[in-house]
């Protein structure tokens, strides 16, 4: 029984770290991936 509660709380330790990892890359790689607007100027005359 308390093999089975130290498997289960492992698989729930491992999804919270797997979900914060995967929410972490994902905004990282929706930030880099949209490069900043240009601004254009007229050329100095």
């Amino acid at each position: 029984m308390r093999m089975l509660m130290m498997i289960i709380l492992a698989l729930m330790i491992a999804s919270v770290v797997g979900i914060l990892a995967v929410k972490m890359f994902d905004g990282g790689g929706t930030k880099s991936k949209t490069p900043p607007p240009v601004i254009q100027q007229s050329e100095p005359k």
